[in-house]
């Protein structure tokens, strides 16, 4: 399928349930799922949306673990030319709120366990139409995903989809008080699928085991669009836990699979490891964030091959990695893609020389086309063709990359993108704080922790059992610091900001266990 370029993702589906429909698509609980099926269940979903009015442009929500569902839900919008707006499942349920309402979600379709996290948003987003629930006993059939399923029309006019129109929208945390909404096309996300494909080897007889959600980008860009693209197998585990997922490996002797070094190391430490036949995976990458020398000891000693280290962001998906059969180089990221130029520029925006850190420019089919509604942002993004991410990396002479530093304004906590300034909002919107400063502390086990310092409001109690509750009550779990100090005043700089580089010093110095 990679030689003929599809232009559209519903051009995948329908390519390999023509040409190999028993082939298995999907391996889920006792389910398999072959290629015709899933296509026939895309097809029905994207009647029933088309039979909801959903047109093409329009956005839609979906909050799902890692269930087949949410994979044809996906590929339902991409049919009829709609946009999803996948849903974290670890939001609170003001930033499904700002997701929803900020892109403008006409439909949201949600698994039975967060309904409760989203009852009654159809009420406060005005955007919102209407909320479908998949549960397979739920009595109210106008909100029941497979009643309406079952009743699809069957007669309607397809859209005419095109390459260029937008396919997915993820919402991250990034340099501003709130998430971005990183829109990529049908485009973007097939150059994407080729890349991973060719850096990964992926073949038809590929079993990849999915151990990130399909909600994030890894998820969907780095591993679902992929494996349909190449025509693979994939192993989809609801609770992704560490022992569920070895498990997982040894049933279904799962041979690729992509991790974030906090979960690959949970797999390593259990018990069940040592127990578990994981002698099919032959090809593990891992990306999110930097692994440790430790990291790579352990798995060479548990597996006896190398560990693969991939880098990618949201706005550009694992355009960076070490390959299965080389070349391959332990600890560094690997080799830029075929398709991808990178430079690597100071602060004045000038190449820097061999061996020299500076920040990733890239350019490449698989760039995000902007951040939606958000022209500034874009703008600032994506630069005379050049996407800068902000990430620190230096070259050595064959090509490979070494990774430094993440976006300075980034914190990567458990392989999961926290941006400090939305953290810091939610903390100054308590009535009792004056100003709030979060930083990132290097951890050995979730790459970094959050580090809160607090100055409070004249005559106010200083109470931070009270106001960690309220900042949990509105902030995702891995958005929560786990660290708290006061401090009266908070540091600034001579110009009048605040003196992040002297608090990163103070929080290095403190305890920054959990708290």
């Amino acid at each position: 399928m990679t030689d003929s370029a599809p232009g559209i993702l519903n051009d995948l589906i329908r390519h390999h349930a023509e040409e190999n429909p028993d082939h298995s698509a999907i391996q889920f609980e006792d389910q398999t799922i072959s290629h015709g099926e899933f296509y026939e269940d895309v097809t029905r979903a994207a009647r029933m949306l088309l039979g909801f009015g959903i047109k093409r442009g329009d956005r839609l929500g979906l909050m799902f673990p890692n269930r087949p569902e949410m994979l044809f839900l996906y590929f339902a919008c991409f049919r009829i030319g709609a946009i999803v707006v996948p849903i974290n499942t670890r939001y609170q349920r003001s930033e499904i709120e700002y997701a929803l309402d900020h892109s403008e979600c006409r439909l949201l379709i949600v698994d039975k366990h967060f309904l409760p996290m989203v009852e009654g948003l159809d009420q406060s987003v005005s955007w919102l139409e209407r909320i479908l629930v998949r549960h397979p006993e739920y009595e109210i059939e106008e909100d029941a995903l497979h009643f309406h399923l079952a009743n699809a029309p069957t007669k309607i006019e397809w859209p005419d989809v095109q390459p260029d129109d937008p396919a997915v929208i993820f919402y991250t945390s990034g340099s501003t008080s709130r998430p971005k909404g990183v829109t990529h096309t049908h485009f973007s996300l097939l150059g994407n699928a080729r890349i991973q494909v060719a850096t990964r080897e992926i073949r038809p007889d590929t079993i990849w085991l999915v151990s990130t959600g399909v909600g994030y980008v890894a998820g969907l860009s780095g591993v679902t669009v992929p494996a349909f693209l190449a025509g693979c197998t994939l192993v989809l585990v609801a609770d992704l836990q560490a022992d569920n997922l070895l498990r997982a490996i040894e049933q279904y002797r799962a041979d690729t699979t992509l991790l974030l070094p906090t979960m690959l190391l949970e797999m390593l430490q259990s018990p069940l490891s040592e127990t578990t036949n994981l002698e099919s995976l032959t090809a593990c990458f891992v990306a999110g964030d930097e692994c440790s020398h430790d990291l790579y000891e352990q798995f060479r000693k548990r597996m006896g091959h190398d560990l693969l280290q991939a880098f990618g962001m949201t706005e550009c998906e694992g355009f960076l990695s070490n390959r299965p059969s080389g070349p391959n180089r332990n600890r560094t990221v690997g080799q830029p893609a075929e398709g991808i130029t990178l430079r690597l520029v100071d602060d004045e925006g000038n190449d820097v020389e061999q061996g020299q850190t500076g920040e990733i420019l890239i350019k490449g089919d698989s760039v995000m086309i902007g951040y939606w509604e958000d022209p500034e942002h874009t703008q600032e993004a994506l630069q005379d063709g050049w996407l800068h991410g902000g990430d620190i990396a230096s070259c050595d002479e064959d090509g490979f990359y070494t990774f430094h530093e993440r976006n300075r304004e980034i914190i990567i906590h458990g392989g999961s993108n926290v941006g400090p300034h939305e953290v810091e909002d939610v903390i100054d919107s308590h009535p009792d704080v004056k100003e709030s400063c979060v930083v990132g502390v290097p951890d050995p086990h979730y790459g970094a922790v959050l580090a809160a310092f607090i100055e409070w409001e004249p005559y106010t109690q200083d109470n931070l059992d009270e106001l960690k509750t309220w900042v949990a009550s509105r902030l995702a779990a891995y958005k929560v610091p786990d660290a708290w100090h006061t401090m009266d005043p908070i540091p600034k700089t001579a110009t009048g900001k605040i003196d992040r580089k002297l608090l990163h010093q103070k929080a290095d110095a403190e305890d920054t266990s959990k708290a």
